[in-house]
């Protein structure tokens, strides 16, 4: 809700852009400009397609510019040359959340969603944010809480191993940073953030049917690359197992839902 009177917005790992069309839609003031950014070109590509098909684009007064990849960005100069004709204006480059192209102090609010506990060091990203803020801006991140409240992420892991589909183990999981969340407020603030405060919430991806989860699974960036190599007779098991377990964990008889544990950390520069 901070983010309603902010006029000077620095979101990193934008994704296909969902939080940002519904931030631009509803929140974002008159006035007010925003800076998104992701590492990955495909993100980008569907963020800018999926920004312009949203209602809210057909406004003269909206506009979102694609920025060629660059080590430094001239954020004032940028916002000046669209004129005061567009009062919501929105930017978009590839960049990594660990080395940021934009000027010490320009931004007074920073949002990372869902991308901290992917980077390779987060330490990079809090110094990072803290750089790019001004004194007295507001920084929020989110992160995967703990495993043991995240149903909706550890349930197909345990689907495959049921139906002897191998994955690879990873040297660390999503999870890593949410464990601890007085640790990562320590992190918080030894990057130099003069206060900060976190605490768990829970969200209910409810995706639909049984089968519009299977999907989802299924087509995850982590598996579809799995799932393409298994041959008929291996996809029909696993299809079988899930039906059973996902009946047996989510259905009408069971007491509990997917859950996904989210931790989030509010900031102050």
């Amino acid at each position: 809700t901070q983010s309603r009177n902010k006029s000077r917005i620095c979101e990193v790992a934008n994704g296909c852009g969902l939080a940002i069309r519904m931030f631009v839609g509803q929140l974002m003031k008159e006035g007010a400009y925003m800076f998104t950014s992701d590492i990955s070109d495909l993100m980008n590509e569907i963020f800018v397609k999926r920004f312009g098909e949203a209602e809210f684009a057909k406004n003269e007064k909206v506009k979102l510019t694609s920025l060629e990849e660059t080590e430094s960005v001239d954020v004032n100069k940028l916002v000046s040359d669209l004129g005061d004709d567009v009062t919501k204006k929105v930017f978009n480059i590839r960049a990594s959340n660990e080395s940021l192209p934009y000027p010490d102090a320009c931004f007074d609010l920073y949002i990372s969603s869902l991308s901290m506990m992917i980077v390779d060091n987060h330490h990079n990203q809090l110094s990072e944010a803290y750089r790019v803020l001004e004194e007295g801006g507001t920084a929020g991140f989110t992160v995967w809480g703990r495993k043991e409240n995240s149903s909706f992420f550890t349930f197909f892991p345990k689907v495959c191993k049921e139906a002897g589909i191998e994955l690879d183990t990873p040297a660390r999981t999503n999870f890593h940073l949410g464990v601890d969340k007085e640790a990562l407020v320590t992190d918080v603030k030894k990057s130099g953030f003069k206060s900060a405060k976190a605490y768990y919430t829970q969200i209910n991806p409810n995706l639909g049917s049984p089968e519009d989860y299977f999907k989802f699974y299924v087509g995850a960036p982590g598996f579809a690359p799995v799932y393409e190599k298994l041959n008929d007779e291996e996809k029909t098991k696993l299809k079988e197992t899930f039906d059973i377990k996902f009946e047996e964990e989510f259905g009408l008889e069971s007491e509990t839902g997917t859950e996904w544990e989210i931790l989030v950390v509010l900031a102050t520069k």
